[in-house]
């Protein structure tokens, strides 16, 4: 199921990098980055708070800990990440016309120009 799943996203990511302008693409997985960090966090809190006894072997046990684990620690990088790249999510997902990009751009090279000079 995921070798399905993993191969369905390459192929819509070669499409849209072939067929969509590169802003567009941006968007597009941008918008399905967080969808998919809000579906992982919400099912990690269902899993927290619903504490829903699962009769299990100790084999099994183990490997959902694990796979509850490293959800966990998604989750939290995943929030830290959009923290730190809050701008440009926001710039990508709300920007109407990819010339803002190329303003963010040359702002980066006014900054360039005046660390030289000094």
């Amino acid at each position: 199921m995921e070798l399905y799943l993993f191969v369905a996203l390459f192929l819509i990511y070669a499409l849209t990098s072939l067929m969509a302008d590169k802003f567009v693409m941006r968007r597009v997985w941008m918008g399905a980055f967080l969808v998919s960090f809000v579906v992982t966090a919400v099912s990690i809190s269902f899993l927290r708070f619903t504490n829903q006894e699962v009769m299990m072997n100790a084999t099994e046990l183990s490997w959902y800990y694990i796979l509850y684990l490293f959800a966990s620690l998604m989750v939290v990088l995943g929030l830290i990440n959009i923290w730190m790249f809050r701008r440009q999510i926001w710039n990508v997902l709300f920007t109407r016309t990819p010339d803002a990009e190329a303003d963010d751009d040359d702002d980066d090279d006014v900054t360039a120009k005046k660390h030289r000079k000094i």
